[in-house]
């Protein structure tokens, strides 16, 4: 652990910088994501002391660097039917992973930061060519003491999420549930290609009378995505997509543990052809929705439920999220997730999906060293208006984790993957699991 107080970490997102730019492909992170990239200078200026916040004081920084080696068998590692891939390719093949990372926590009475970054090289055994780098970020930063100087009791966050890999995963992992902030997450595995994802977002409220506010949410997504790996006659086509989304609508707080809200929500999604071309397609969906939540000591649950309209094909579709989490005991921890929403088609054919994605996770601490843990998740996304595609995803995991020491834990992890893939073109089904050994060091 180190404490930032230097002026060499004044700024400690110029750290996750030089992680992101410090990778072979800087050049095209810069060009094709140069708002991501501002985003962290945002919050570094954010996070020092005295430019944007003049009051800030005993503020209290923490950098955690974090390093992970793992050795995983994967039975398909194109993610594609061996029939259309090239004669005598090897599917199966095992990886060799070394990777490390910086967490920086930030706290003070103005500001709340969380801050993940890193990358990961990986090695094949058998195909040497596809042996690949990946980056990540994750950031959460809370403004809520920040605005609260302006307009008592209003609150603001600002989240990003940066990725790069040529294995992008088709689900939301960590109970985070299905409909956490990244609209490309919602099962559909495409074949193995390098992929770019950005999200960045904003919520914010405000209150305009005693247990009454207004909430607001604007998001900006965008996801390009390379050529397809030795595959060849795929009869598939990637989409470059761009999103951007927001919400707005009043909530009332019945009681301190429960509260109830409308909201109205529009996504403007744009899209290309990967790989150039003439083609576009531009597709807006707007969802008026009611929710319910209920937050208690050892469970929380929410429900909301609407009808979105798909335009331009002007069709409305029925809506909605449920989600579950508790602590039945405590040394167990549930989360469950149910959601159904018009989504960006990434896959096959352009524009919107009706998306139906469930996940199940459960977590259990065996002793004080050692934890058990499981998830579900299942996804059935067809596309609107005319339904000339189906996809089709079950992954079951599970894994095994023991601390070894304070600051190193070792974990043992298997994934079964069961897609299918049903459009007027293509029928395919790809089987794929994966297990997997992993040591990582956390130095906090």
């Amino acid at each position: 652990m180190f404490q930032g107080g230097s002026p060499v970490y004044g700024h400690p997102l110029k750290c996750v910088l030089v992680i992101l730019l410090g990778h072979r492909r800087c050049v095209a992170i810069r060009q094709q994501y140069g708002f991501a990239i501002v985003a962290v200078l945002v919050w570094g200026t954010l996070l020092g002391a005295g430019t944007l916040l003049p009051m800030l004081v005993h503020a209290d920084t923490t950098f955690i660097p974090v390093a992970a080696v793992s050795e995983q068998y994967n039975t398909n590692i194109y993610f594609a039917p061996p029939s259309r891939l090239p004669p005598g390719t090897k599917t199966n093949d095992f990886i060799s992973t070394v990777g490390g990372g910086l967490q920086v926590l930030h706290r003070s009475r103005e500001v709340e930061a969380n801050i993940n970054a890193g990358a990961d090289l990986n090695a094949f055994a058998y195909n040497k060519g596809l042996n690949f780098f990946t980056t990540r970020l994750d950031g959460t930063v809370i403004l809520d003491g920040w605005v609260d100087q302006w307009a008592r009791g209003a609150k603001l966050r600002v989240d990003e999420r940066f990725r790069y890999t040529p294995e992008s995963p088709g689900f939301v992992t960590g109970g985070a549930g299905a409909g956490a902030g990244d609209p490309f997450l919602r099962g559909i595995q495409g074949f193995r290609a390098n992929t770019f994802s950005n999200t960045v977002s904003t919520d914010g409220s405000y209150p305009v009378a005693r247990d009454l506010s207004l909430q607001g949410r604007y998001a900006f997504s965008t996801r390009r995505v390379g050529s397809i790996l030795a595959a060849t006659t795929t009869g598939a086509t990637f989409f470059d997509t761009d999103v951007h989304a927001w919400s707005a609508g009043p909530k009332f707080q019945l009681t301190p543990a429960e509260s109830i809200s409308l909201s109205y929500k529009q996504s403007l999604i744009s899209q290309t052809r990967t790989g150039g071309g003439t083609f576009t397609r531009s597709t807006n969906t707007q969802t008026l929705s009611a929710g319910y939540n209920r937050v208690n000591p050892d469970w929380t649950f929410g429900v909301e439920g609407g009808v979105t309209l798909v335009e331009p094909a002007s069709q409305a579709y029925p809506t909605g999220n449920i989600n579950f989490s508790t602590n039945p005991e405590r040394a167990t921890t549930v989360h469950l997730d149910l959601s159904r929403i018009a989504a960006p088609s990434l896959f096959f054919v352009a524009g919107a999906i009706i998306s139906n994605v469930g996940q199940a996770q459960v977590i259990h601490r065996l002793s004080e060293r050692l934890a058990l843990r499981g998830s579900a998740n299942y996804a059935y996304n067809e596309s609107v208006p005319e339904r000339v595609v189906r996809f089709n995803t079950l992954t079951l995991s599970t894994g095994l984790n023991y601390k070894l020491t304070r600051t190193m834990l070792v974990d043992l992890f298997y994934e079964h993957t069961d897609f299918k893939t049903d459009s007027q073109t293509l029928d395919f089904t790809i089987l794929r699991n994966v297990v997997g050994l992993s040591l990582t060091a956390q130095w906090d």
